[in-house]
């Protein structure tokens, strides 16, 4: 998986944490490869920032633009054609959740 399958809308699943979760990611406008977009829950909005470096995907969210409010760390499922990624989401806490980001079809 490389940048332009991460760019789309993507559905979380986050057992623990309101739904629904949706994120809407695109080329980021100052670092090739990266991607940039929001992430929609429930009552808020907040800022993501990442990409995705052999199969790893790696992306920090902010409420406020600046401070880090959570980590995404995950891997793309073999066999998802790009479409699946599981791993774990961490709060400001440092507390874990864990995630699957769906794209649809």
């Amino acid at each position: 998986m490389e940048q332009p399958e991460l760019v789309g809308r993507w559905q979380a699943d986050m057992p623990g944490q309101a739904g629904p979760i949706v994120l809407e990611l695109a080329p980021h406008p100052e670092w090739d490869g990266t991607v940039k977009g929001r992430i929609l829950r429930p009552g808020f909005s907040a800022i993501v920032v990442g990409d995705v470096h052999q199969g790893q995907l790696t992306m920090e969210e902010s409420r406020d633009g600046s401070k880090v409010s959570g980590n995404w760390s995950g891997e793309v499922v073999d066999g998802s054609c790009a479409r699946e990624i599981r791993g774990e989401w961490t709060d400001e806490a440092d507390r874990p959740f864990a995630f699957t980001l769906r794209k649809p079809p």
